[in-house]
């Protein structure tokens, strides 16, 4: 079959011509395929993972300039699949500026967008060691070595201007905030005008934090660790009286993330 682009060796047997394999990523199945050119990962795939529309994603990854030659299209049989089938791939370069460009923000369901909003947080970082650990050793060609500087600067250039758009939002917090960037969860109760209590109490009903009793008495809720993973909240063991126990703390993204959704809530 035709190809968008030169990138692809032409359909050979049931796995197209590529080496095929998968990592998992918080419960879901990534599928990496490799040929001479690099590693690919099938867009279909990723946005069923996060609950995106897959032609949405393709033609907005399509409109984008740094997606140029690093896309394509290829027939072939994905593990699990009873046949080969028609794919679209993105090059591995392109995945985090896939991620970037997907607005979390527009999702209304909190556990599809806390979903979204991990996978831009990790899921570069676990395609590239997935791909290091995979990846044979060579000495890179010259064209190959200025195709990464130029990735370098444009990777640069993207968090840059990515910086200038959240540092103002990321500042406002900054005077409530410890010298480890932490505030405890008295203080954010303070900050949103309500009692502690009620306001780990709703964290639990909102899936973001675990309802915890301690054995000494009280009720100590913490934030589950996919929250505490992508760096929204913080625990810190502290001791009184002998007595050891864990403390929840949020962040600045934490903060941004409860001022949110209490906003939201309260307007509703």
């Amino acid at each position: 079959m035709a190809h968008s682009h030169s990138n692809l060796p032409a359909p050979g047997g049931a796995t197209g011509g590529y080496d095929i394999g998968s990592f998992m990523f918080h419960g879901d199945s990534v599928t990496v395929l490799t040929n001479e050119h690099g590693n690919w990962a099938v867009l279909g795939q990723l946005c069923a993972n996060l609950t995106l529309d897959t032609e949405s994603q393709r033609q907005m990854v399509l409109r984008k300039s740094w997606s140029e030659g690093r896309t394509c299209i290829t027939q072939v049989r994905l593990p699990g699949d009873d046949r080969s089938r028609i794919h679209f791939l993105v090059h591995e370069r392109i995945v985090p500026m896939w991620l970037a460009n997907v607005t979390a923000s527009r999702i209304q369901d909190d556990s599809k967008r806390a979903k979204i909003e991990l996978a831009q947080l990790e899921l570069a970082d676990a395609l590239y060691q997935y791909v290091t650990a995979n990846r044979p050793f060579r000495e890179p060609s010259k064209l190959e070595m200025a195709r990464d500087l130029v990735s370098a600067l444009e990777a640069k250039e993207a968090l840059e201007a990515a910086n200038k758009v959240l540092a103002p939002k990321a500042g406002k917090w900054d005077r409530f905030l410890n010298a480890e960037g932490l505030i405890g969860m008295t203080e954010v109760a303070d900050l949103f005008k309500t009692d502690v209590r009620n306001l780990t109490g709703w964290l639990v009903g909102r899936g973001i934090f675990r309802k915890q009793t301690s054995r000494y008495g009280g009720n100590r809720n913490l934030p589950r660790k996919m929250y505490q993973d992508s760096g929204h909240f913080d625990v810190k063991v502290q001791t009184e009286n002998g007595v050891r126990f864990p403390v929840a703390y949020a962040t600045g993204e934490g903060l941004d993330l409860l001022d949110d959704l209490w906003s939201r809530e309260s307007a509703a």
